[in-house]
């Protein structure tokens, strides 16, 4: 049996599907001298470099991702480019990270988070059903939200705490299901109050990690949870380690 991406099923032990969602909003232009944008561009296109060099990571990780800003678009591999979510053929949105190229992300637009969040559900929770009925032995995907900014709706205007509560049931519904984990990460000035709205133990502040260690560290945290962990289990050993590494980045900064 085959999966698209993939080679034959049983020649993997498992998968682990991860959900990548990157704050492209206007936010993310700044500052003006060093745009946190740049920044993710060339973080992205050094951490898929270094995780092709990574066996485990290239046979178990199969990557979807999500931008959002004004709009909400997928990466179509094939096509390499960002669309729409309903452009692209569901059953090829996750593949392994290394048949991936980063696109160039531009900055611009409002912050749809929200929107973003419930097109990750869905999609991760297609694909995680898809491999279970393809008999494939699959970890419950993650779902990782980058972001430096407030959620805003089509108007501009901060998202009303209903819109919040409703995206915050419909995680706790995938996260007891089992279909997924919520973890987020906030840089620079993100609203972690609303964060924690959404992931109340998966919210992290990162100030001490740039981009490119950050989005390493999300990557090696999917790898290496346990597949059975609870979901708080997970915050709570992401949590820790994100916090380790960082307090590590700080040090080494420290004694320069």
């Amino acid at each position: 049996m085959s999966t698209p991406g993939f080679g034959p099923a049983e020649s993997y032990d498992e998968r682990q599907p991860v959900v990548l969602l990157l704050d492209t909003s206007a936010s993310m232009a700044r500052p003006a001298e060093s745009p946190r944008i740049d920044e993710l561009n060339a973080a992205l296109v050094r951490l898929f470099d270094g995780v092709r060099l990574k066996l485990r990571l290239r046979a178990r990780v199969e990557l979807c991702l999500i931008t959002f800003d004004s709009r909400v678009r997928v990466l179509d591999p094939a096509r390499g480019d960002l669309v729409p979510v309903g452009e692209a053929p569901a059953d090829r949105l996750f593949v392994p990270v290394d048949e991936l190229s980063p696109p160039q992300l531009e900055a611009s637009g409002l912050t749809r988070l929200t929107e973003a969040v419930e097109t990750a559900l869905v999609l991760a929770g297609d694909r995680y059903r898809t491999l279970q009925e393809q008999r494939v032995q699959v970890r419950r995907p993650f779902l990782w939200v980058l972001t430096d900014g407030a959620p805003s709706d089509a108007h501009g205007r901060r998202v009303d705490p209903a819109t919040v509560a409703a995206t915050a049931q419909k995680v706790r519904g995938g996260q007891e299901q089992g279909e997924c984990v919520l973890l987020a990460v906030g840089v620079r000035g993100a609203d972690l109050e609303l964060l924690r709205e959404l992931a109340p133990n998966g919210a992290l502040r990162l100030e001490g990690l740039d981009l490119e260690q950050i989005l390493e560290a999300m990557f090696r945290s999917s790898d290496v949870i346990g597949a059975c962990a609870a979901v708080d289990d997970i915050h709570e050993q992401v949590s820790a380690e994100m916090k380790r590494q960082e307090r590590m980045r700080l040090l080494e900064e420290k004694h320069l």
